[in-house]
């Protein structure tokens, strides 16, 4: 009975250790070689990020978004899994071909590092990322949740929480969208 315990009890502690290590489950900064880690550049000012891509991600805060929604009459923000392979998911070439048809700025904040540096190239704005270490956690769930409070207005927070797509207009928030099907282009013209 004893070894029947001691076995089931390892079992579960060595599928824990896999969830943990899972993409998504966090953002996989501890396990980046060290060239990954140099092209993550965590922000202290909205001035430190290139207006065009220069492949590296920018790791930001809610406020410093805020900030840079500003500077757009139309913006998308993308909550972009690079293992998303949900039917509400797209590749960024696609956003990306969207986004420029529709005169839509686009931003994609990646929830996890893990296989974002080989996407980055196909978008012209930096990639973005959610500042973990502001956030004081490298759980996505968790992070993902503190800057998206962060970001919406208090009334309009449940209406965003399964949604991928945030439509932005003058700087605030306009609407959220499960499918990217579901954005009248025709109307942001």
């Amino acid at each position: 009975m004893k070894k029947i315990l001691i076995s089931g009890l390892l079992s579960v502690m060595l599928q824990a250790c896999a969830i943990i290590h899972t993409p998504g489950f966090n953002s996989g900064y501890k396990r980046l070689t060290y060239e990954e880690k140099e092209q993550i550049h965590f922000v202290s000012s909205v001035n430190e990020i290139p207006h065009q891509n220069d492949g590296r991600i920018m790791a930001i805060t809610a406020n410093q978004l805020t900030e840079m929604l500003n500077n757009n009459d139309k913006t998308l923000l993308y909550l972009w899994s690079p293992h998303c392979s949900s039917n509400v998911c797209v590749s960024l070439k696609n956003i990306q071909d969207f986004c420029d048809k529709a005169n839509i700025h686009l931003y994609v904040l990646t929830e996890y590092y893990t296989d974002a540096f080989l996407q980055n190239k196909l978008l012209s704005n930096p990639m973005l990322s959610v500042n973990e270490f502001y956030y004081k956690t490298s759980y996505c769930n968790l992070y993902m949740k503190r800057f998206l409070s962060e970001l919406m207005p208090k009334e309009r927070k449940q209406s965003v929480s399964y949604n991928r797509f945030l439509l932005f207009l003058n700087g605030q928030y306009s609407q959220s969208y499960e499918k990217i099907e579901e954005i009248d282009m025709f109307r942001l013209q």
